[in-house]
């Protein structure tokens, strides 16, 4: 039997063996972003895992063994936030790009927690902080990703194909301003805002992709973004993922705006599981 107990733990670290079993325990199968380590083990191959991740997790303080040994009891920050990993039905992939400063990692939220899941950069090491409510953790974001306050409200968003945006962005660093404006405006037929968002990917300080999932109760539902931001302001992309279509959007999105788009994405309804 699980309980929960006291714990005075801050950014709870885990590896990849002990994240699973943790998740096990507490009933799901679908984390995100996190590699079955036990794809291919026999059953009792997974019993031998069991008992070395167990002993790991007991010296960690992850789990306390209770009425000598009959009851396992993980400390609430431990609980709180391995359950929101692996149980949250609104799910953030998000990797930005800020000068010399970056980060990847996942945002599982309920309307009363986003834990934030980042993998070291050495080993199969995951580190879960909590940052918050949803309005909160969407307010730190937009501050860490220096987004800009200014979207100008007579720039309307600009229309291509995402495999031609795809291909002039590659080449972004060998053209100068004008030709990333031409080239940028013959697929859109925008000059105008053409000239705006060659600047801004020419002269970028930082950029960024985001993969909103939702959990439908058999699989994942995703829509993707991304970001584009230099020194005046912020290009928010959306583009088709389905392999049959062909079209990417752009469009000019201050701090504010961008800020209500991701609380909009990770918001629940009251009905869902807040853990």
């Amino acid at each position: 039997m699980l309980t929960i107990h006291a714990s005075k733990q801050d950014t709870i670290t885990l590896d990849n063996r002990e994240f699973f079993f943790l998740a096990g325990i507490l009933g799901s199968d679908r984390l995100l972003g996190v590699e079955d380590p036990f794809q291919g083990y026999l059953a009792q191959e997974i019993a031998d895992e069991w008992d070395e991740v167990k002993r790991s997790l007991l010296e960690k303080g992850y789990l306390i063994e209770e009425d000598d040994g009959a009851m396992l009891a993980m400390p609430p920050k431990v609980f709180s936030r391995v359950a929101i990993a692996s149980l949250a039905e609104r799910s953030c992939w998000l990797r930005y790009k800020r000068q010399e400063e970056s980060f990847e990692g996942y945002l599982h939220a309920t309307n009363e927690k986003v834990v934030q899941v980042q993998k070291s950069d050495t080993g199969n090491l995951y580190e879960l902080d909590e940052l918050g409510d949803v309005e909160a953790a969407c307010g730190q974001l937009v501050e860490k990703m220096d987004l800009k306050d200014y979207a100008p409200a007579e720039t309307p968003a600009l229309l291509l194909s995402k495999k031609k945006f795809g291909e002039i962005y590659s080449r972004v660093p060998a053209l100068t301003v004008d030709e990333l404006g031409d080239e940028l405006a013959a697929a859109t037929s925008d000059a105008e805002g053409a000239i705006a968002l060659a600047r801004c990917l020419k002269f970028r300080t930082g950029e960024g992709e985001l993969h909103f999932s939702t959990w439908t109760g058999s699989r994942w539902e995703t829509q993707s973004a991304a970001f584009v931001v230099n020194d005046t302001m912020n290009w928010l992309v959306r583009m088709s993922l389905s392999g049959d279509q062909d079209w990417l959007t752009a469009s000019p999105a201050s701090k504010q705006q961008f800020q209500e788009m991701l609380l909009l994405w990770l918001k629940q309804s009251a009905e869902s599981d807040g853990r």
